[in-house]
């Protein structure tokens, strides 16, 4: 699958990569996300908002693999990497007052 910016995707398939269904579906997520915290209905959602953080998750732990050059471990159930401090460091960011995210939330 190949994404498009926000709003448009193409799909291939098997070793020849024989294109797939590909269209701009889907909509303005942004304003969809927006429009269900508004309304304090999630059933408004395009797709559910856990979907989206394992997905940007997962672009966000390779980027950081990607930075430190090496392979890392995580660990799924503490949201930590395996005996990398260096690499837990670069799972947040120095917030700066009045827009902290405490520790235990």
């Amino acid at each position: 699958m190949v994404i498009k910016g926000y709003s448009s995707y193409e799909t291939y398939f098997g070793q020849e990569r024989t294109p797939g269904k590909s269209g701009n579906e889907g909509g303005d997520h942004h304003k969809n996300f927006i429009d269900a915290v508004r309304a304090h209905d999630k059933t408004l959602l395009h797709g559910p908002v856990e979907t989206a953080h394992l997905s940007s998750g997962l672009a966000h732990l390779g980027n950081i693999a990607y930075r430190l050059g090496r392979v890392l471990t995580f660990n799924p159930k503490s949201e930590k990497f395996v005996n990398d401090p260096e690499a837990d460091q670069m799972l947040t960011r120095n917030y700066r007052a009045p827009y902290v995210v405490p520790d235990k939330v």
